[in-house]
């Protein structure tokens, strides 16, 4: 089976966003004697990572340890939870923009795909800069089972940011096919309005 015009699109935007998140990939700085510090250092180039940072008051008394102290890691949970993130999306968007037995393909224009792709879409964001919410909202059962003290705050929040994000997105879609419509109007087109809400 052949892809569609969409699919073929969908496709090479997830190949070249996996590729990116493949070269330029979330590194981190360890202490050489202590295996639980970890601190993040952005995004750098795989075969150039970022050189370690001096820390202000990691040793006793607030004395600065050196960069040599130091030394770099790649950040290979928060990479996998993306790569992963973005290769669900990627096959959800392709299974929901397939052609059906009748040769139609989804639109954008029924309010249910534009639903449908909200949720996919707001999946790939990170709330924090970091793991994005698809691997976030995965991660809610471990929450669940291991149940902390304040467990219940960082789920509803997760729930709550995510559910905006979704609405965010669906607003943008339904904006964006509203100005095409008029544009197309005041261009002379043949497009007909489409009450979009």
């Amino acid at each position: 089976m052949r892809p569609n015009k969409i699919q073929t699109i969908i496709g090479i935007v997830c190949g070249l966003a996996l590729l990116s998140l493949v070269l330029v990939p979330p590194w981190q700085e360890a202490a050489e004697r202590e295996l639980s510090y970890r601190k993040d250092l952005g995004r750098g180039l795989l075969w150039s990572p970022p050189k370690p940072v001096a820390v202000e008051c990691y040793f006793t008394g607030c004395v600065t340890a050196p960069a040599q102290y130091f030394h770099v890691l790649l950040n290979r949970k928060l990479l996998l939870q993306e790569c992963l993130t973005l290769l669900i999306v990627g096959v959800l968007l392709l299974w929901m923009f397939r052609a059906q037995r009748d040769r139609n393909v989804a639109s954008l224009r029924a309010r249910g795909t534009r639903l449908l792709t909200s949720l996919i879409l707001a999946l790939l964001i990170p709330p924090t800069g970091g793991v994005p919410f698809g691997a976030a909202l995965a991660g809610i059962p471990m929450v669940l089972i291991r149940r902390d003290e304040l467990w219940l705050i960082p789920v509803i929040m997760i729930i709550v940011m995510y559910s905006a994000c979704v609405l965010i997105i669906y607003c943008l879609i339904t904006f964006t096919l509203w100005i095409r419509d008029r544009s197309g109007i005041a261009r002379g087109g043949t497009s007909r309005p489409v009450g979009v809400s």
